[in-house]
């Protein structure tokens, strides 16, 4: 058997493979939501305190998934009690307590929600609301600081402490899923700095969060250290009067800015031809996969195939510059070719 009719053959088997439906998305899940209720038993007082945290999930969850300014414009109202309603189940985030108080027995503890994700799309389209729910490559948040801003201090505001162990904080539910560096930076690292720890932690880049003063209130700087990005300034946040505070809103921008970049609001699709370029199966399959999970990509059709590259043909919505970003996520690098033509390859590529 031919080196290309083996390929084939694998390409084949590892089409049938990918049919497979994906899984429910992360950011369909809601955690850290607060439980505190009172009723006369346990069990009617977490009932309560349960439907109670997923009533605040569900904004939450609408607040994650769209912008201000689309939810503003919605043909009908989005209600936060209805999209509570489209759930698929709960989970507790350690045990939950029980004490006797006035008035009868109160419940606490920590719960997550998960909702349906098709029936909150189907819920959104249905206002005409355009949203995200891609997420954006796990980044590799690194805390650095400027202008009368302690590195100790602005560290400590990323990391969790248990006992001895210090990890840096973490959420792959966001549309931006990150990891904080648990290291203390007191200047802005090189890529080649952060190696190490892009590694371990399993981050596709890394996300320098500079702190800085400006009389008595912070604001954080947000660069994108990839090679690859166009325009690696993701934002100036603040002024917060308090490092607490600028490490949420630094998170906050993250979400805001990958939604502003990836929402789609025009309607109608873009067909394109283009050539994959990879240098073995691995790499076809990685470029395959990432084509197949954007939402953004449609009718996606192999015309040819051989050891060495694909000619593919796929329809798009929104804008050349959303699905580069959208496929850079994946792992997948879409840019212009020889004579005007684009190619796709894997990120880091050649």
């Amino acid at each position: 058997m031919s080196k290309i009719t083996r390929f084939v053959a694998v390409f084949a088997a590892s089409l049938a493979m990918g049919g497979a439906a994906f899984a429910q998305s992360a950011v369909y899940r809601v955690k850290d939501l607060v439980v505190d209720a009172v009723a006369p038993s346990a069990a009617d007082a977490g009932l309560q305190g349960r439907n109670a945290a997923r009533l605040v999930g569900a904004q939450r969850l609408i607040d994650r998934l769209t912008l201000p300014e689309d939810r503003s414009r919605a043909s009908q109202p989005i209600e936060p009690s209805a999209v509570a309603q489209l759930y698929r189940s709960y989970q507790s985030q350690g045990d939950m307590k029980s004490s006797s108080v006035s008035g009868g027995i109160r419940a606490t503890g920590v719960v997550t929600w998960t909702f349906d994700e098709e029936r909150v799309r189907a819920y959104l389209n249905q206002r005409g609301v355009p949203y995200v729910d891609t997420q954006a490559a796990r980044a590799l948040i690194v805390p650095v600081t400027a202008s009368n801003v302690n590195a100790s201090d602005w560290a400590s505001q990323w990391v969790t402490r248990s006992g001895a162990n210090v990890v840096g904080k973490s959420d792959d539910t966001m549309l931006t899923p990150y990891v904080a560096s648990a290291r203390v930076w007191s200047q802005r690292p090189s890529t080649a700095d952060m190696q190490g720890e892009l590694s371990s932690t399993g981050a596709d880049h890394g996300v320098i969060a500079e702190a800085y003063m400006q009389g008595p209130q912070y604001y954080v700087r947000l660069t994108d250290m990839r090679p690859s990005v166009p325009n690696p300034t993701i934002g100036v946040v603040g002024p917060f009067v308090s490092l607490a505070s600028a490490q949420t809103g630094a998170v906050s921008e993250l979400e805001r800015a990958w939604k502003a970049a990836s929402v789609i609001r025009s309607t109608g699709s873009t067909s394109v031809s283009l050539v994959a370029n990879f240098a073995d199966l691995q790499q076809w399959t990685r470029i395959r996969k990432g084509l197949e999970s954007s939402r953004l990509v449609q009718n996606l059709n192999v015309e040819s195939l051989s050891i060495a590259g694909a000619d593919i043909t796929f329809s798009f919505s929104g804008r050349p510059d959303q699905l580069q970003s959208d496929l850079r996520s994946r792992g997948v690098d879409l840019r212009g070719g020889d004579g005007g033509g684009w190619v796709l390859s894997v990120t880091g590529a050649p």
